[in-house]
Parts: structure tokens; C-alpha cells; sequence
């Protein structure tokens, strides 16, 4: 049984045990709800160019010496990176850090994938994230860019507007805001950085949260630069696509009653 189909059926079982728990010693007792989401790498069948890194469960793309690692972030190993302040402030720009006093769990806020381009033979490349999109349920999703320019360029969404940097907000949420702003400036991929030979670039690459009723997802890197022509202008471009399988659900956190 592969990871996603267990991952499917750990959802079942645990809201089924939860409603079977017995009152009294010994019982199940449900304490938290959690939004889980689960992904799976979809590898072409036949194609050699793509392969699985074990060490960290990321989709490899490789062509002549060019690597491109790709791997979904869950939402609790992105509050591990960015944990809250020694105050309890929640910093981490990625996820929402609160309950939805509606749902009764946090809800995603974005869809985040760890990207790093690895460069062993050619000349020159480049990635640009604005050129990248996210397929899902028959939507097309563009990326979060960190400043002005992404926002504009080919549809892209905004960092700063959404963090409302622009409408001079004060006071605790400005300061918390501007924080945020400042781990995304140092962990997202940003546009119009080449990469030369024997060199890499590591980033974040941000989407909109996806629906509930969501259960695939298309990575596409439209228009990746494999080199550059005596002007500058890219000469030699692919597409490269990830896809991966999608589990996503609410269950019940609950831990064994006491006498």
C-alpha cells in the first residue's frame, strides 16, 4: 500500500475512532482538529530524467548536468523553520498560526514548494518563478512574488499587498508584518538571479492555498533558460513539469482518557 493511499485511509480510521471512543476509563478523547495535507510525486513512467531523492523525498529533474529539486512543504515543518517569537508572537509568514473560530482548525494559507536549481555544466541558466504555475482542479494558480515588480509581470500575486505593507498600517501588526516581510525576502526564489556553472540556488516558491476538493497538482517551470544568446536574450528554453497526488482532510487529534 503506497504512503498516499494510508494517508487516505489514516483519515477514515481516526474520525471513525474518535466517534467510536467509549465514555469512561479508558476512552478515546478528542481534543484538536488539524487540516492535514498529503502529497505524493507523480514520476512519468519511461522517463529516466525524472527521479526520487530518498534522502528528502523530493522530485529530481535532470538534463545534461542541470538538477532541479522540488519538494512540497507541510505546514508544521514550515512552523518548525520559522518558529513563534520567545514571546509566542507567530512570525512565520507561510502558515496562519490561529484557529479559525468557524472551521475549529487552522486553514492553510498558502501552498509552499522548496525549489533549488543546480547547476553543473552549462554556461549560464535561469529560472524565473513568475513564469511558473500551479494546475489544480481546473484552475491556474501564479506565484507570491516578495516585491512590485512580480505583481505586475505576468499576473503574478504580491507579498506586500497581501500583507497590507502598502495601506500604512501601524503599530503591533505593522511590526509583525514587516518581520514577516523579512523572512520572505531571504527564503523566497527570486527572480533575475542567473545561476553560472558549479553554482546553485535554493528558494521558496508560494501559491494560493488549494481547495479542499483538490486531489492532484501541476507544477510547471514555463520557459526555464538552459543558455543565453551574445545579447543576453535566452536562446534555449524548456518546459518542466512536477505533478504530484493530493490527500487533504480535517481529523481529530485525541489521546487515551484518564480513570
Amino acid at each position: 500500500m503506497d504512503r498516499l493511499k494510508r494517508a487516505r485511509q489514516c483519515l477514515v480510521v481516526l474520525g471513525i475512532a474518535v466517534l467510536a471512543s467509549v465514555w469512561g476509563c479508558g476512552g478515546l478523547v478528542p481534543r484538536d482538529l488539524v487540516y492535514d495535507i498529503h502529497t505524493k510525486p507523480i514520476l512519468p513512467e519511461g522517463r529516466g530524467d525524472y527521479t526520487l531523492d530518498l534522502d528528502d523525498s523530493s522530485t529530481v529533474f535532470s538534463k545534461e548536468g542541470l538538477l532541479i529539486k522540488v519538494r512540497h512543504l507541510k505546514d508544521d515543518e514550515l512552523d518548525e523553520r520559522f518558529p513563534p517569537l520567545y514571546d509566542g508572537r507567530h512570525m512565520n509568514p507561510y502558515t496562519r498560526g490561529e484557529i479559525d473560530s468557524d472551521k475549529g482548525y487552522i486553514p492553510p494559507r498558502f501552498t509552499v514548494f522548496e525549489v533549488e536549481v543546480i547547476n553543473l555544466t552549462y554556461s549560464k541558466i535561469e529560472f524565473d518563478p513568475a513564469k511558473a504555475t500551479m494546475e489544480s482542479g481546473g484552475e491556474t494558480y501564479r506565484y507570491y512574488d516578495p516585491g512590485r515588480e512580480g505583481a505586475v509581470v505576468l499576473g503574478a500575486n504580491n507579498f506586500t499587498k497581501y500583507y497590507k505593507m502598502e495601506l500604512g498600517n501601524s503599530g503591533n501588526d505593522r511590526e509583525i508584518n514587516l518581520e514577516r516581510m523579512g523572512i520572505i525576502y531571504k527564503t523566497v526564489f527570486h527572480r533575475g538571479r542567473p545561476i553560472f556553472r558549479e553554482d546553485r540556488q535554493k528558494g521558496m516558491l508560494v501559491f494560493d492555498p488549494l481547495l479542499p476538493e483538490n486531489n492532484e497538482i501541476v507544477l510547471t517551470f514555463n520557459e526555464f533558460v538552459l543558455s543565453f544568446d551574445a545579447s543576453g536574450n535566452p536562446e534555449e528554453t524548456i518546459d518542466v513539469e512536477f505533478r504530484f497526488d493530493v490527500a487533504q482532510g480535517v481529523r481529530e487529534l485525541i489521546e487515551s482518557g484518564a480513570n
